[in-house]
């Protein structure tokens, strides 16, 4: 695919989001990557199938970091597809020492470095270093010639590089992950409680709606919230909050603009990032 063509399709599809398992898929039309792979390989298959893509249209596999419903179904996809997996150093380092991916042969690493943009199948892809629990977790900022897509899922706060490619996205995937009344009265252990609220945990509704009311523009088309708890969040909340820091705010979104959360163990339909 020419990087420089006006017409090349970008398409995105969530095939799954949230504590039991995380995946995403980034196309051009004829081939594309796997953004996570946290769930199983037949899931994986079945579920790219019914967007009509076909599981060997899949290039290559980028993993933002090495919890295991990131990386669940990762040995399975690898070894079977001969895929290679993007990767930091730390990441994989956390892939190699965690039994369910251990037999992933160290030939399939394509080191990967924070800032270091690298080009494949038309897109130019660069990680950022985002606030995690886990040593060497990255977003990923994906362009091709006229739209781009940033996924920043599982951080404790917005940095500055995080924001830096947020902001500049045509879409964007960003966890919004707890409500905080139900975290603090929910069946969650303070420890635990603590863990999630810390700058190395997770982005609360009220945090991802300040981000975005402060910095959204008519150029963000697509909004995706995604990572939404089972167990201390809804999706009617994480619209809401965020739809009332927008009022407040008294930001009208422009009518191209969609915002939605994405299903925690179900895919999205394929979306077009930019028009064709």
């Amino acid at each position: 695919m020419d990087l420089f063509s006006a017409l090349s399709p970008f398409v995105f599809c969530s095939l799954a989001s949230g504590s039991n398992g995380n995946c995403y898929y980034v196309g051009n039309g004829d081939e594309g990557i796997l953004i996570d792979a946290g769930i199983g390989l037949r899931s994986i298959r079945k579920r790219l199938k019914e967007i009509g893509v076909a599981l060997k249209q899949v290039k290559a596999v980028f993993i933002t970091h090495d919890h295991i419903d990131h990386i669940r179904g990762l040995s399975a996809l690898v070894n079977s597809m001969n895929l290679p997996v993007y990767a930091t150093k730390e990441t994989w380092e956390g892939i190699s020492n965690n039994r369910a991916t251990s037999d992933i042969s160290p030939e399939k690493h394509c080191p990967i470095t924070e800032e270091k943009t690298l080009l494949l199948i038309g897109f130019q892809i660069t990680p950022f270093s985002v606030s995690h629990d886990a040593s060497g977790a990255v977003g990923f900022h994906v362009l091709n010639s006229h739209h781009s897509l940033c996924l920043a899922t599982d951080l404790g706060h917005i940095g500055d590089r995080a924001g830096h490619y947020l902001k500049k996205a045509s879409m964007l995937v960003l966890e919004s992950n707890y409500d905080e009344e139900m975290l603090t009265n929910g069946r969650y252990p303070v420890y635990l409680q603590n863990r999630i609220r810390g700058d190395k945990g997770h982005l609360g509704n009220n945090q991802t709606a300040d981000f975005l009311a402060e910095n959204y523009h008519p150029g963000m088309k697509h909004i995706l919230l995604c990572h939404l708890s089972e167990h201390n969040n809804t999706a009617n909340l994480v619209l809401s909050t965020l739809r009332n820091r927008l009022t407040e705010q008294n930001i009208n979104l422009h009518p191209d603009t969609s915002i939605r959360t994405l299903p925690r163990m179900a895919r999205t339909e394929l979306i077009h990032i930019g028009g064709l």
